[in-house]
């Protein structure tokens, strides 16, 4: 089997130490998975991008286990010292460096399940017009994330940041359309499939089978959150990654709209998360500003729909 090679980048800004340390031991885990039952030799090279004006961040300090990233095929590489230039610009700082076949685009407010790799890299190798997987989020009491999302409206956006909570009761429906819930309703998976013989670089015919399983559940869709999104790596490069005229929101929207167009972008459920960020009305005026500018851009270089 063809050793697939992946990549990583996590865009720190002023981040707990404990966030990062559950985001980087979480990769490691799902490394081990991956090596264990699919790719022996797979690897994980991690950028960890300090993106702030003073950078103090030191990776020693973070209480990492060396030797079991070294023995997970994972490693880390601090980058920091030009300043916040914004989520999207600070992703794309390696972009033109990767030589990997699948890139993973990370905030520091997730932590991955050990078996979310080996079902996206799968699905991916099975998927030669998917561009984009996106998994299946909760927060970290254990609520229903809706990442992928339908093209936005004007008012979809005002009814989710100020509308009062009986008003967003009767546009129930209107914004579960926007948040994508009926991708609820698919039938979920049992667990991973337990292995049917030795997986590896001479066995494929596992991976294929737990391939077809994951096809059952993937759905296609439009717009998915920035929070996780594993790319092909080259569709990611020919299109220059984020645009860096979005500093903080829409970079996603952008970009998910973009690689839509040279294949799929796609919900992968078995591909599960934790996040715990979201809802800039509430992160105070300076968050309000930064999201009504980005999405006045966003509609101007993409279409304005008011309803």
């Amino acid at each position: 089997m063809t050793i697939t090679r992946l990549s990583a980048s996590i865009c720190t800004y002023q981040s707990p130490p404990e966030e990062l340390l559950r985001l980087v031991n979480s990769l490691c885990a799902a490394a081990e998975r991956l090596r264990e039952r699919v790719y022996s030799e797979f690897r994980i090279d991690v950028s960890l991008i300090d993106n702030v004006e003073l950078p103090h961040l030191d990776i020693r300090e973070l209480g990492l286990d060396l030797s079991r990233l070294k023995a997970a095929g994972v490693s880390v590489t601090l980058r920091q010292g030009w300043g916040n230039v914004g989520y999207g610009a600070a992703h794309n700082s390696v972009l033109s460096k990767l030589t990997s076949d699948y890139h993973l685009i990370l905030n520091t407010d997730v932590e991955l399940a050990p078996d979310s790799l080996e079902y996206a890299v799968n699905y991916l190798s099975n998927a030669p017009d998917t561009v984009l997987v996106s998994p299946a989020a909760t927060d970290f009491m254990g609520n229903k994330q809706h990442l992928c999302k339908a093209y936005p409206s004007l008012l979809q956006f005002w009814l989710r940041g100020y509308a009062p909570p009986f008003m967003r009761r009767q546009f129930a429906k209107y914004m579960a359309a926007y948040e994508r819930r009926d991708l609820d309703s698919m039938p979920s998976l049992p667990p991973l499939v337990k292995p049917r013989g030795q997986l590896g670089r001479t066995s494929s015919a596992p991976v294929q089978n737990l391939a077809n399983e994951v096809q059952q559940t993937a759905a296609d869709v439009a717009i998915v959150s920035g929070c996780c999104m594993l790319c092909k790596t080259t569709e990611l490069q020919k299109e220059g990654g984020f645009d860096p005229r979005f500093f903080l929101y829409f970079e996603d929207f952008d970009l998910s709209l973009r690689l839509g167009k040279h294949g799929a972008v796609v919900y992968l459920p078995t591909m599960r998360v934790r996040h715990g960020g979201g809802n800039a009305a509430k992160k105070g005026p300076e968050h309000r500003r930064y999201f009504i500018r980005s999405a006045v851009s966003f509609f101007n270089k993409h279409g304005w729909k008011l309803f």
